[in-house]
């Protein structure tokens, strides 16, 4: 499952500066901040290619309204979807002056410097859960189980089963296939060649119950 949500994600090393060393507007590191964050929402994990291409904003992780000469600084920006962009808003529960994002119970979780997967557990049916710190917080005031973020994530895990199986059923039908086509027909080939045909009525399971989900809600 941790293959599958909140890829650990790092920053470019350098960000380009003006002439005179200062940061250009911060419009300006969009796309180096969307490559930086893997085109995935730092707060619901929602890919770029999940909503259509859409809808995605560039997010002051310490608002800018509260931080004003981090404005411009590509090191505080984000890329967040925009209804997590619109429910964090200028949200900041801490004093600005401690420097810390959150404090145990509330606050932001910097996603380039913690692995998420230590605050936020991820159920088979696509529910976040709250590990430890800030999560319940950030579930509660960014809504990260609206039904749309937990259908993304059923249908991409219902994807990556598809992918696992598909694999296996592959694998056992390039090994069978010369015995096969030799007329070798044992009782060992036999018992693999059911086997992959329950792994392919897995696939086609796992597939109409996508087409369910893309049916209900246009993903």
């Amino acid at each position: 499952m941790k293959t599958l949500f909140f890829p650990r994600i790092t920053r470019c090393e350098n960000y380009e500066k003006k002439p005179n060393d200062e940061y250009y507007s911060y419009a300006h590191y969009r796309n180096q901040i969307s490559i930086d964050c893997q085109n995935r929402c730092v707060y619901c994990d929602v890919n770029l290619s999940e909503i259509g291409h859409e809808g995605f904003a560039l997010d002051h992780f310490r608002p800018q309204e509260k931080f004003p000469a981090l404005k411009n600084d590509p090191k505080n920006l984000v890329i967040s979807c925009a209804k997590c962009n619109r429910y964090k808003s200028a949200h900041w529960p801490l004093d600005i002056t401690t420097g810390d994002s959150h404090n145990g119970v509330v606050g932001f979780i910097e996603p380039f410097d913690f692995d998420r997967h230590e605050y936020f557990d991820i159920s088979g049916a696509g529910i976040f859960a709250a590990l430890q710190g800030p999560s319940t917080y950030l579930i509660n005031l960014l809504s990260l189980n609206r039904p749309s973020r937990i259908l993304v994530r059923k249908k991409r895990i219902l994807q990556a089963r598809i992918n696992l199986v598909f694999d296996i059923a592959e694998s056992i039908l390039t090994e069978i296939s010369p015995m096969i086509e030799d007329r070798q027909i044992t009782d060992d080939v036999i018992d693999k060649f059911r086997q992959a045909k329950t792994a392919i009525s897995a696939i086609q399971a796992a597939r109409i119950e996508i087409t369910k989900l893309e049916a209900n809600t246009g993903l």
